[in-house]
């Protein structure tokens, strides 16, 4: 049975830790140019080792008098002792799409992109943000993997800072991550280290995801 966390309890539920082998769905509202354009999803799957699998996906429309835009995304990622192992995905950005698979082999993540091979650093971290990287701290760089493109790009981490956010009209104690990267993207994450909101401007437009309701 499904239970729905939505404005009376979710201040509880971002900050409290949950012990053992969990489940739970995140769904976020998307904004492009302050107008809904779609939703993330985003479940995350806890066992009882710490592992964690993530199940993405996006669905993102645009309409405007001079075209459309459409954007699409489904990916499953895994983590264990704070790193990606494993990651399949699959991406059409207004009819770009890629296939992506990323799998950890100790000393790098060997990653192929619609079937061409391409090595990666083993401490990546994937521009579904979903997980607040290990020991954050500013002026730190990193490297991210484009999880349409399966691009590795340099980045930093231009600060990290507490900060209170509203969700659901209710504001939430939070950890707000900025990062300088080829998008750059201002992240925020509750005390389990897992998103709660996340805004990024690309060619000019602000995309927000905004936290509406928790399934558990």
């Amino acid at each position: 049975m499904t239970a729905r966390w939505t404005i009376a309890t979710l201040a509880a539920l971002v900050s409290s830790p949950v012990i053992g082998s969990d489940t739970e769905t995140r769904l976020f509202a998307v904004m492009v140019d302050g107008r809904p354009a779609g939703e993330f999803r985003l479940t995350i799957r806890t066992g009882d080792d710490g592992n964690e699998t993530a199940s993405v996906t996006a669905n993102v429309q645009v309409r405007s008098l001079l075209g459309g835009y459409h954007y699409s995304y489904r990916g499953r990622e895994v983590w264990s002792g704070g790193r990606l192992r494993q990651l399949d995905a699959s991406s059409d950005d207004n009819g770009k799409k890629h296939l992506i698979h990323a799998a950890s082999d100790g000393e790098r993540l060997r990653v192929t992109v619609d079937g061409a091979p391409r090595p990666a650093r083993a401490d990546v971290w994937p521009t579904t943000y979903w997980r607040c990287p290990p020991a954050a701290k500013a002026g730190q760089p990193i490297a991210l993997l484009d999880a349409d493109t399966g691009e590795e790009q340099a980045a930093r981490i231009d600060s990290v800072a507490p900060q209170s956010l509203t969700i659901a009209g209710r504001p939430i104690s939070c950890t707000r991550v900025a990062v300088s990267a080829p998008v750059p993207a201002v992240l925020h994450y509750d005390g389990r280290g897992r998103l709660v909101g996340q805004e990024t401007v690309e060619d000019g437009h602000r995309t927000v995801l905004t936290l509406r309701e928790i399934q558990r």
